[in-house]
């Protein structure tokens, strides 16, 4: 856990001159393709902690993913849940599951270079997203194996295959399943897909270091981000 960064809200940019020199580490590491795989990452305790995990936080999962279903067609009518197509472990397609936020007249099933140019459905839509609500139905994924709670966000496979093409390191990330949440999300909870070099820092650092410690520390720094919004 020495590793980590000192404040584990930091962004790549403003850090102090330490985790700079760490920062620079990584991502040489990064483009050389150095890549040591934690044992724990693939485990089957980390998939039993998946598991265990899930069935935990179901119960409050599904009473407020019910709630949703209620509001939600007084407020923007269905469908209520969309999924994309992802990329995952050993670079496998997977479809995503998530709740609705933007407008049901735009196209949000499919891939967006902007999302500044979609709109978010009024009062609910922010408020899922803000709180995450909207990511719950991957718990769904979860269970069929496709994700972990923790590991490198899953990305659209067309913009995967136009990182990769030019960016054929970025590869090294579907070494692990991808994960609700992750080390890059708690350090740079803001990025966009634009930032997908500074990200892949932060989940090469997760691949080599994985453990149900830093699984946890992720999953508190997370809620932590949701619920004071930094």
């Amino acid at each position: 856990m020495k590793a980590l960064n000192a404040n584990p809200a930091a962004t790549v940019m403003g850090v102090e001159e330490n985790e700079k020199t760490h920062t620079n580490q990584m991502a040489q590491e990064a483009s050389a393709g150095k890549s040591s795989l934690s044992p724990y990452a693939l485990s089957g305790s980390k998939r039993l902690f998946d598991l265990c995990f899930s069935l935990a936080v179901l119960p409050v999962a599904l009473t407020l993913i019910i709630l949703v279903f209620i509001l939600y067609p007084f407020i923007d009518g269905f469908p209520i849940l969309f999924r994309h197509e992802r990329i995952g472990v050993s670079s496998k397609r997977f479809y995503l599951y998530k709740i609705r936020t933007y407008k049901k007249n735009e196209p949000s099933s499919g891939p967006k270079d902007n999302h500044h140019d979609l709109v978010v459905v009024p009062v609910l839509g922010n408020l899922l997203r803000m709180s995450r609500i909207d990511e719950l139905p991957q718990i769904w994924n979860i269970l069929k194996g496709d994700m972990s709670w923790v590991g490198p966000r899953p990305e659209q496979s067309q913009f995967v295959d136009k990182i990769i093409a030019e960016y054929p390191k970025y590869d090294a990330r579907h070494a692990v399943r991808p994960g609700i949440t992750g080390l890059a999300q708690i350090n740079n909870p803001n990025a966009t897909i634009e930032d997908h070099q500074e990200k892949l820092i932060f989940d090469i650092e997760y691949t080599q270091k994985a453990s149900l410690r830093l699984d946890l520390h992720i999953l508190w720094r997370s809620l932590v981000v949701v619920l004071t919004k930094k």
